[in-house]
């Protein structure tokens, strides 16, 4: 679906990218002084509403600041969002179809076994998109959970374990996998 942003100004939507962009780094990085511009959500909220309310009160301070119009505002903010979103996720696969044929190539997994894994991987990211607003101990549980059951996958399938950490499987780090992604890399 593509938005006509046409009456909004480009100063505007410079001004609002440019500043969430910033914000969002900063914020990332934890170098942001949240008692500048974001109320204090600590603890009390699933990260994804957290992540909402930080941006939220990102885009009525941009607003605020240079006298913009919050619902403009958050409008391009969304539409950055998911052009960035789109443009990471891509790259990702990309990256993770790559890795993977080379695997194959090396005679490290079997071409079958690169499906499988493909497979997981996108089974895993629905299983991490469930995640976002369950309690911490609502995903402390499933995660327990979903890590005994990648482990009896990749057993059956006879998956080696440094594939375990390989793309949407981040994290599973425990398990033998390199976990943030890297898997497949011995470094």
């Amino acid at each position: 679906m593509k938005m006509n942003l046409t009456h909004i100004s480009k100063k505007s939507k410079t001004i609002a990218a440019t500043a969430f962009v910033l914000g969002v780094a900063a914020v990332s990085a934890g170098t942001f002084n949240a008692s500048t511009a974001f109320a204090d959500t600590t603890n009390t909220m699933s990260p994804e509403a957290n992540r909402t309310a930080h941006i939220t009160n990102l885009v009525n301070a941009l607003a605020q600041k240079f006298n913009l119009n919050s619902t403009e505002v958050k409008t391009v903010v969304d539409t950055v969002m998911a052009s960035e979103k789109a443009s990471v996720q891509a790259n990702h696969d990309k990256n993770l179809a790559d890795r993977l044929a080379k695997a194959v190539t090396a005679g490290k997994i079997t071409q079958a076994q690169s499906a499988l894994i493909t497979a997981k991987v996108q089974e895993t990211k629905a299983f991490m998109e469930s995640m976002k607003n369950k309690t911490d101990a609502e995903r402390k549980a499933a995660m327990t959970t979903f890590k005994t059951n990648i482990q009896t996958w990749a057993t059956a399938n006879n998956i080696p374990k440094e594939f375990i950490g390989m793309g949407g499987m981040k994290g599973m780090k425990g398990m033998g996998g390199k976990g943030h992604g890297k898997f497949g890399d011995n470094k």
